[in-house]
């Protein structure tokens, strides 16, 4: 851990110290950790499983489109996240760094890729960047309707794919350890209840939307495939005679076994 050698310094002199020795301390990480393999990188892959528990909530005068959501790890390595320089003050970010590694289990790359941020709601740190979930009109390339940017998430083996999982037991426990990830035939799910799991659909209009879920969509984190991160669920909202909004699902985008929200286990 680091902590601030002087109470006295100022917010911004402090942070200055933090970042100076975190340049210092990532060259020397990444250079010992980049060293040759005589095996190729085994990349993660990050898919979304199909969005489930849609449901709409009235709250304070406002319609939110709740939904659970899923992300898996279908690729041929783990996708594992490391803080560089934990800090005691939780109101301050951890630089995250993604760890690749070989079939032998050495790591061969460290790149930043993001920030852990502390979720007071869920009380542990999560990482900044790992989805975005929308709502379009018509199609699921459609006009924006509303969007929540899920810029925090805590992702950790929550439940298998299906039974062929390549790995047979968790790897990645809980959200307040040294590391994050998910491990290959892997899923972390977020239930539609928890803070952060919703879209401001308020005054939309009646007809056939597309509530969009998409991992990594600024592509900041390494994986094998960048083209199947998303999937959709395609619904029908309509309004009573009180104007309340009241949906039908009709059909989702096409998914392999275990990502069809066949398998979902929420926490």
């Amino acid at each position: 851990m680091i902590t601030s050698k002087n109470a006295a310094l100022s917010v911004g002199v402090a942070l200055s110290l933090v970042l100076a020795a975190y340049t210092v301390a990532l060259q020397t990480d990444v250079a010992s950790a980049a060293k040759p393999s005589s095996s190729s990188e085994m990349l993660p892959d990050l898919r979304t499983a199909v969005p489930q528990h849609i449901q709409v909530q009235n709250e304070h005068q406002r319609e939110l489109l709740r939904l659970s959501n899923g992300v898996a790890n279908t690729g041929d390595g783990p996708w594992h996240m490391r803080p560089v320089f934990p800090l005691d003050d939780p109101s301050q970010p951890q630089s995250a760094i993604q760890d690749i590694f070989d079939a032998n289990g050495n790591v061969v790359e460290s790149k930043l890729v993001s920030q852990f941020q502390y979720h007071p709601t869920h009380n542990h740190w999560h990482i900044d960047g790992v989805a975005v979930f929308e709502v379009r009109a018509g199609s699921p390339t459609g006009p924006l309707v509303g969007n929540s940017v899920k810029s925090t998430a805590c992702l950790i083996d929550w439940y298998k794919i299906n039974d062929n999982s390549k790995t047979p037991e968790r790897v990645y426990w809980d959200c307040i350890g040294e590391s994050q990830g998910l491990t290959v035939g892997w899923v972390d799910q977020y239930h539609q209840s928890l803070d952060g799991q919703e879209i401001d659909i308020t005054n939309a209009a009646p007809g056939r939307y597309y509530l969009v879920s998409t991992a990594n969509p600024d592509g900041i984190f390494v994986e094998k495939d960048y083209s199947n991160n998303a999937a959709w669920v395609s619904f029908d909202l309509a309004r009573d005679s009180n104007g309340n909004a009241k949906i039908k699902i009709t059909g989702n985008s096409p998914c392999d076994a275990g990502l069809c929200g066949d398998n979902t286990a929420n926490r």
